[in-house]
Parts: structure tokens; sequence; C-alpha cells
């Protein structure tokens, strides 16, 4: 824990006073990562820090997915470093954010991660509002507040209310619910707020617009972690709970399958691109939700897998989208074509990161889907029809975004094009290593 604060603090300190070398910073807390993960933690059993924080195999990797996208984002945000648009504030919310993100993944408190939590709504709002493309950021920033902090609410009441019942808010006291009547609000109270952060569809109104009006470096923190505290929040809430919530969770897994198939038909006719990647991101989310309230192990193992691997491969989707937008000034399909014919090399950065979006192998999204529909299939026989046609429609949306946009003739109103530089591509090779290399080392994600 030392080491990760120390190592925080000299790469703020890096960014502040040497502020356009961010390239070289970025590097430095890559390495820095990678030396964490290979001498410092071992992925074992769980780990008390203190009364208030630990780490087991799933707050690790989030944490570690944190920091991997935290970096992400500076080495991504060239535009705001080089227009001195508020660059000092700009690095004040990201690292502010990722501290809260770090500090949430640890929490052992429920009060504590109920916190943190909240405070993360805040950086990510000043990413938006202040930092976004169109007028319109306004509008999202206001949806996306409201349907957070209006969610988060009854979660706070039930906090108070088994705080008095219990005397204690640990996260594993958490075995006391039942079938009852008065159990069930109480399980739709704490499934609320961390549903609609991830967001289960019917409350995913917000996200659509976030994405759209979010700078590439707000899109890529939202697909990439703080969908996953919705993810991790319901592990933690619902995963210790007995066996008899299923008949409650039912509801919500009906839900999110039939969401999945919705939005995947729905992606299927979407012409602008940040769009289609943020609808996306509900169609994965769908299936996490369905993995955990299956309240099976193979689930639980699918939906960490699922949000490590969505995590990396759509907020790289973000940054090629992004690098598009820069270059063509238009996220529209019909004018984003034949971009093969211009810079083949970024072709084939862009395939892989749709590769690992529709779950081919060898990626780690592959092996979700795998321990998903296993779980699925052990809750419900007849998802034998329903989840196959989701994950086929994933396929199809995602090669109607690299058809469209590599293949084609080129729009002659493009007169300009600039050549992609050394940044970009080792901004998305970063996000394709991982992705791809994490399987051959996928026990360290396990639970058990």
């Amino acid at each position: 824990m030392m080491s990760l604060l120390f190592g925080l603090l000299a790469g703020c300190l890096l960014i502040f006073f040497n502020c356009r070398y961010f390239f070289l910073v970025s590097n430095y807390l890559i390495f820095f990562i990678i030396y964490m993960l290979i001498s410092e933690i071992v992925f074992t059993d769980s780990v008390m820090v203190s009364y208030d924080f630990f780490f087991d195999n799933l707050s690790y990797s989030l944490v570690i997915l944190s920091l991997w996208i935290t970096i992400l984002m500076l080495q991504s945000s060239s535009g705001i470093l080089f227009s001195n648009n508020s660059v000092i504030f700009f690095y004040l919310s990201v690292y502010f954010l990722m501290i809260v993100l770090v500090f949430c993944f640890f929490s052992l408190n429920l009060l504590s991660f109920y916190f943190f939590f909240e405070i993360s709504l805040i950086p990510t709002l000043f990413i938006i509002m202040g930092w976004g493309y169109q007028p319109e950021r306004l509008q999202a920033g206001v949806y996306f507040l409201f349907y957070t902090l209006s969610a988060s609410l009854p979660l706070l009441v039930i906090l108070i209310y088994f705080y008095k019942t219990l005397g204690t808010l640990d996260f594993f006291s958490w075995n006391c619910l039942d079938s009852s009547f008065v159990s069930f609000f109480l399980f739709l109270g704490m499934s609320l707020a961390f549903l609609v952060k991830m967001p289960m569809f019917f409350v995913h109104l917000w996200l659509p617009k976030a994405h759209v009006e979010a700078p590439v470096s707000g899109s890529m923190i939202l697909a990439g972690v703080l969908l996953k505290l919705g993810g991790y929040g319901l592990y933690r809430v619902l995963g210790l709970s007995v066996g008899s919530l299923k008949v409650f969770g039912s509801y919500f897994y009906g839900l999110s399958i039939l969401g999945m198939l919705y939005v995947g038909f729905m992606c299927c006719r979407l012409n602008d691109l940040k769009a289609l990647v943020a609808y996306s991101s509900v169609a994965h989310m769908g299936m996490v939700i369905c993995g955990i309230y299956s309240f099976y192990m193979w689930g639980y193992m699918g939906a960490l897998l699922m949000m490590i691997s969505h995590g990396l491969s759509s907020s790289g989707l973000f940054c090629a989208v992004n690098m598009y937008y820069e270059r063509l000034g238009s996220r529209s399909l019909y004018l984003n074509s034949g971009l093969l014919l211009i810079i083949p090399v970024f072709t084939l950065l862009f395939f892989m990161l749709c590769a690992s979006n529709m779950a081919a192998p060898p990626t780690i999204n592959l092996l979700s889907e795998i321990f998903l529909m296993t779980s699925i299939l052990k809750f419900d026989k007849i998802m034998l029809i329903v989840f196959p046609v989701g994950s086929f429609l994933g396929a199809v949306f995602t090669l109607f975004i690299f058809s469209y946009s590599q293949h084609g003739k080129f729009f002659s109103g493009n007169y300009s094009f600039t050549e992609v530089g050394m940044r970009e591509y080792h901004l998305l090779s970063i996000h394709i290593i991982p992705v791809n290399f994490l399987i051959l080392k996928v026990e360290s994600f396990m639970l058990i």
C-alpha cells in the first residue's frame, strides 16, 4: 500500500512540474503498475490492510484496471494538454478520481464504500461539463447526476437501518436477508443504486448522453471503470447473501436479458460511432448482471472477467473513435468509410479491438462469455435460446462498426487527414496487449 501511494505521488509530481511530458509520465506509471503486479501482491487469499480496508482478487483486479485506464486517459488527452484549457485542473480531477476509485475498491466498511462511491461523481461531472464537446454536455451532466444520486439515496437509508439492526456495516456481515416481504424491499433498494451505475436496461438513459458529450478521457473512465463500480457493489452486497434471494434476483435477470437483446438490435441501425460503442456497454453489462444474479461461482468469475475485458476493449474503441473524430470532424459511419485505404496499420489495431469486443479468441472476453453462459444455463434452461442470440448480436454490430468504417469508398469531403502518430499506436497497443495476453494468467482472477 505504501509503494502504491508513493508511486501515485511521484506520478502526480511529474505531471504538475512537467505537464508536457505526458508520454514519458504515462510510460513511467505503466511500468510502475507492472512492478506492482510482479513483485508486491500475490493473488491468493484476501488480505486485511486495516479495519477499514482490505483487498482480494476482485478488488485488486479492479484497482489495477482503474490505474491502467487512468494512465491511458492522460495519454489520450493531448488536445487538452496542448490547448492550455485548464490543464492543471484537469489533471487534478483525473488524479482525484483515481484515488477515490482506489479507496472505493479497497473499502471494507459499507459506509466508506458509499462515501467514495458518491464522491466519484464530482470529478467525473467536472470532466464531462468542463471539457465536453457540445453545449448539450450540461444536460448530459444533469442526467448523470440525477440518475445516480436519486438511485443511491435508498441505499443510504438501508445502510442506516442495517447499522441500527446489526451494529456493523462490514461487507461480510450481510447474510441476514431472507425471502420475506421486508427483505424484498431491502434487496430492491440495495440493488437499485448499483444497477443504475452499471447501468441496467430501463435505467440506462444517462449513459449514452454522458458518453456522447464527454471528452475521450471521460468516456474512457466511464466505460472502463465507473460502470464496474456497480458490478463490484452488487458482488459485495449480493454475493454473500443467502440463496433465497434468487427469487428476487430473477426479475433483474430477465430485464437484463431482454435489454441485451433490444440493445443488440438497436445497435445494428445506429450510425453514430460513439453512441454505438456506448450502447454496446449496456449489452455487455447486461451479461455481467445476469452472471451476478445467477448466484453461482462461475457467474461471479465470468462477471469479473467480463468487467476487465470490457473495460479495456470499450476504452480502446472510444480512443479509436476519437482519433477518427479529431481528423475527420464527424462520428458518422457514412462519413467515416474507406479508412483502410489511408491508415492500414491503424485498421489492424482497430480490428483487434473489435475482435475483443465480440469475444473472439484469444481474448479474455471469450472466456468470460463461456463462464457466463455456463452459469446462466444452470440458472434457467430457456436461456439456451436467448443468450446465444444476444451474444451473436454483439458480434453483428461490432462487425457492423468495422466493416462500415474501414471498407467502402473514402468520403471525398474529407480533404485533409493527418497521419496517425506514434502516441496513438502506443495508446491502442496498451489496450490490446492485456486483453489478449491475460488469458495466460486467468487463474489470477478466480474468486475461489
